[in-house]
């Protein structure tokens, strides 16, 4: 597959940022201890989507590079469920495109994030990660996010991406630079209570900040800039590579939601 193009939509990383993240900029985490992780997703960054246990403990399949990095930098674990999310001392949870979600683990996101937990979720309305995998296979990722009933909760509403968002995307923030495609917006939902959830969108509505309870989520429309094709440079792996791609974006992310509250 060849990378995609960027064009058209290029957001300034200061105003992004200032908007979205006041934080984002400290990369360098101020606390001990590599940060406590819980990612559920239905993109095959793991083991792959044609994984089994023979090839994983074979060594013929290996993580994709975004997972190979975050195991390396955090103390990341996926999940399939949240159900003992209250109990853990995660820090911080990822939802990157995750499977259709059981009520109850809608729930106990609402819950943990209102009670001051913090999150990271990619939502991408017009997935383009390219599967292998027939239609109907429960392995594929999904085209679509189905978090609306939570985005709703909190005020928000995914939106499809329009002519410009639809092609092949760049967007610049400070401190990365990521390439990807068919990338959405959110409209903010009017809210009946002045007291419920706060949410701030960024230039181009491509991302949003939300106060939720005591805890905060970080919200971005796109998924796909995870998947290395579209890196400019996957490097060979080591820490120090891809600063300014979905590694160093989510590097920033992860660190402003755990220094900046």
């Amino acid at each position: 597959m060849n990378r995609i193009a960027a064009f058209g939509l290029t957001i300034l990383a200061a105003v992004l940022l200032m908007q979205c993240s006041p934080a984002a900029t400290n990369v360098s985490s101020e606390n001990s201890g590599p940060t406590k992780i819980q990612l559920m997703t239905s993109l095959p960054i793991i083991w792959g989507e044609s994984a089994s246990m023979k090839t994983i403990l074979s060594g013929e399949t290996s993580p994709a590079p975004i997972y190979a990095y975050w195991q390396r930098k955090y103390d990341i674990a996926a999940v399939d469920s949240f159900e003992e999310l209250e109990a853990s001392d995660t820090e911080i949870i990822i939802l990157a495109q995750p499977p259709a979600m059981a009520p109850a683990d809608i729930a106990a996101v609402d819950t943990w994030v209102r009670a001051g937990g913090k999150a990271i979720i990619l939502t991408d309305p017009m997935l383009l990660w390219p599967t292998d995998l027939p239609l109907g296979d429960k392995r594929r990722p999904l085209a679509s996010g189905l978090l609306s009933p939570l985005l709703e909760h909190w005020g928000l509403e995914l939106q499809a991406p329009d002519e410009a968002g639809s092609g092949g995307v760049e967007l610049e923030f400070s401190g990365a630079t990521i390439s990807t495609a068919g990338i959405g917006t959110f409209k903010l939902l009017p809210q009946p209570d002045a007291d419920q959830e706060k949410c701030v969108l960024s230039t181009a509505n491509v991302m949003a900040n939300c106060r939720v309870g005591e805890g905060r989520a970080i919200i971005l429309a796109d998924a796909d800039f995870l998947n290395d094709v579209l890196w400019s440079d996957v490097g060979d792996g080591g820490d120090n590579e891809g600063t300014r791609d979905a590694r160093g974006l989510t590097d920033i992310l992860i660190t402003d939601l755990r220094n900046g509250g």
